[in-house]
């Protein structure tokens, strides 16, 4: 390889870099300055039956589930305090082949006082069958005019049916989701990327369509849902995207709020961002059609980000290759390379021993380049032929008791 060569895919690679970590959220910044829309006002009950009830939607609020008896009672009770019609809503909790007492406890807190007011049914399935498998039968049963999706282990505001229905009240809007928060952080780096991606996701939403929600909680309008393919792996993108690909808007508003319960150790959080990674391939790939140019701003702001995260991990590799052919010429590239391997170094050593930097400034560096080291490994995954199917149950330890979180594996 020629020194020119080299600095050539060196330079080109950098770039791409560059542009996906500091460009494009500038890009997005800029594509939402045109968009003056306020966010809609919405109707307050203050949880009184009131004439105008009737105006809004039936809403069905689907909560797939396996083994989720540590939150199940938490997330019944919050969804008894959801300020909506009680005509109105229906709740279905789908226990996919739980090993546990999910269904038991769920039965059990509707019974309560306080709770009974909701009309609900608990579906029991003794067979695993995965998330997507689930969605795709649940929604299909559910008869009214708006799907909601949520985590068992997130709780939601009280108001955010409420937002829902004044959002999807726009015949444009076809998606709606909300801000995701956590109980128990678990580092200062993914404090950071969460707050990086509320933002971009405002942003995105601006310029005509969030790409992905938050899983913990989103609604949609049943009549556009499509059955998702079976090997599907990250669906929270998948449903909303196709959505949008007929026309219609993905809207973020913040007012609705969604609180994570759950908190994931080190090891389990790198293994979800190398599911997350698979997706990412699968869905840069399956919804390359999002890059035709009658998607306008939608179409840029997917190649920015969606499409092009997957693919870093490509870019960093040439950097690094490039960086030890020019260092046998050029001193600055010498220590380049250097300044590579250690923060290489820096990350496996980390990732191996379960650990984190104690420094506020490299917590952040090694979250996004550990983020990256995931989707390099997603990748290979994905490539080597990785399926999504059953969901699988990872332990972790949190305030001294264990508990398990449902992933799809």
């Amino acid at each position: 390889m020629t020194d020119l060569l080299a600095l050539s895919l060196f330079l080109a690679a950098s770039a791409v870099i560059i542009y996906h970590h500091v460009g494009y959220p500038v890009v997005s910044k800029l594509l939402a300055l045109s968009n003056t829309d306020d966010l809609p006002s919405f109707y307050h009950r203050h949880y009184r039956v009131t004439p105008l009830d009737h105006m809004l939607p039936r809403i069905c609020l689907v909560m797939p589930g396996y083994n989720e008896e540590a939150c199940i009672q938490e997330k019944i009770r919050n969804l008894a305090c959801i300020d909506y019609p009680e005509d109105k809503l229906h709740i279905v909790i789908y226990c996919d082949g739980c090993t546990d007492d999910t269904a038991l406890l769920a039965r059990r807190t509707l019974q309560e006082p306080e709770c009974q007011h909701l009309q609900s049914t608990v579906v029991e399935k003794t067979i695993n069958c995965g998330k997507v498998a689930v969605l795709n039968k649940a929604i299909s049963l559910c008869h009214c005019d708006v799907i909601a999706l949520s985590d068992v282990s997130a709780l939601l505001s009280i108001d955010c049916l409420l937002i829902t229905a004044a959002q999807l009240s726009n015949d444009k809007t076809g998606v709606v989701c909300g801000s995701y928060h956590f109980l128990h952080s678990l580092s200062v780096g993914e404090q950071a990327y969460w707050y990086y991606q509320r933002k971009i996701k405002a942003q995105e939403s601006a310029a005509g369509a969030t790409l992905g929600v938050h899983g913990a909680f989103y609604a949609f309008r049943k009549e556009l849902f499509e059955k998702l393919p079976s090997d599907t792996i990250n669906d929270d993108f998948t449903l909303p995207i196709s959505i949008v690909m007929k026309g219609y808007q993905c809207l973020y508003d913040p007012r609705i709020t969604t609180l994570e319960l759950e908190q994931a150790c080190i090891d389990m959080d790198f293994r979800r961002r190398q599911r997350i990674a698979c997706g990412n391939v699968q869905q840069a790939i399956r919804h390359i059609g999002l890059l035709h140019p009658r998607f306008g701003k939608i179409a840029l702001n997917f190649l920015s980000g969606k499409f092009l995260r997957p693919f870093i991990s490509i870019f960093l590799l040439v950097v690094l290759l490039t960086s030890v052919e020019l260092a046998r010429t050029f001193a600055l590239f010498q220590i380049i390379l250097v300044a590579q391997l250690i923060a290489y170094g820096m990350t496996f050593y980390y990732l191996t021993a379960s650990r984190q930097p104690t420094q506020k400034p490299l917590k952040i560096f090694y979250y996004i380049l550990s983020g990256h080291v995931a989707m390099a490994f997603g990748l290979i995954r994905y490539i080597t032929g990785y399926k999504a199917g059953e969901w699988g149950k990872i332990k972790q330890k949190q305030q001294g008791s264990h508990r398990t979180k449902g992933v799809p594996r």
